[in-house]
């Protein structure tokens, strides 16, 4: 609980008395890690289940802290919203609006990529396009 390593503080316990601790512990302060203790040493939940929700404490815990400093600190507020704004990479407004010089560049490109003709229908799809064109061509040669 916070206190030294030495021997005349240390008080040895069974797995069953250790859980009965973290249960009185709980019970006393609300402490939901003395719960998850008191829960997995008496084996009512599994290692995953204290896994899961000791990382669920830590986001919260990470969150709490993060919203406290954004509170005091206008100008790492303001820097938190600028990033949260700015794109997240060169492809985040790829399904975005495109301005026709954009549009215009995609189609030349388009045209440049080898074409490979249909099985059924004969007319040439890029290799990206191929699949999903002859999983619906209904066209035969």
């Amino acid at each position: 609980m916070g206190g030294t390593d030495n021997p005349s503080n240390l008080v040895e316990l069974t797995v069953e008395e250790h859980a009965e601790a973290h249960r009185l512990l709980y019970e006393e302060y609300g402490h939901r890690e003395d719960w998850l203790a008191w829960q997995g040493l008496s084996k009512m939940i599994s290692k995953q289940d204290i896994i899961r929700e000791t990382q669920l404490l830590g986001a919260k815990k990470g969150n709490r802290l993060l919203n406290e400093k954004r509170r005091k600190d206008p100008e790492f507020a303001a820097e938190i919203r600028r990033k949260l704004s700015a794109p997240k990479s060169n492809t985040e407004n790829y399904f975005g609006p495109k301005s026709d010089e954009h549009k215009e560049n995609m189609r030349k490109a388009a045209l440049k990529r080898e074409r490979i003709p249909c099985s059924k229908c004969g007319k040439g799809y890029t290799k990206a396009n191929l699949n999903k064109h002859e999983r619906s061509c209904k066209v035969s040669k």
